[in-house]
């Protein structure tokens, strides 16, 4: 049993799809509904790093394996995230190989956790 076997952290992914926006057309909606376990690497941290404490902005998302279709949603540490690197695999042999992803925090750095709205 590898690293990647034991993630600790759980994610929430939605998938991206399209529905009837009732004029012809398509707008995006929320598709079906994936919790993963991961682990989260912080990429960098907010504007307050000068006020002596960080809260990270952005994290890499590792796993063995999870969904790689492009994630419409995000939900990480009870907030929302917007997807700024899509899902990718890296090869390697069976023992090695993983998943990677990066997330944004949605809302304004800088001003601790405001609302997801």
């Amino acid at each position: 049993m590898g690293i990647f076997d034991r993630a600790p952290l759980e994610l929430v992914v939605y998938e991206l799809a399209e529905g009837d926006d009732g004029y012809g057309g398509t707008v995006p909606v929320r598709g079906k509904r994936h919790v993963l376990r991961v682990f989260a690497q912080p990429i960098d941290a907010d504007d307050n790093s000068s006020q002596g404490w960080t809260e990270p902005g952005r994290y890499k998302i590792l796993a063995r394996d999870f969904p790689t279709f492009r994630w419409g949603e995000v939900e990480f540490e009870g907030r929302k995230w917007t997807v700024s690197e899509y899902p990718r695999k890296h090869g390697g042999s069976k023992r090695t190989q993983f998943v990677s992803a990066a997330i944004e925090r949605r809302g304004s750095h800088g001003l601790g956790r405001p609302a997801d709205e």
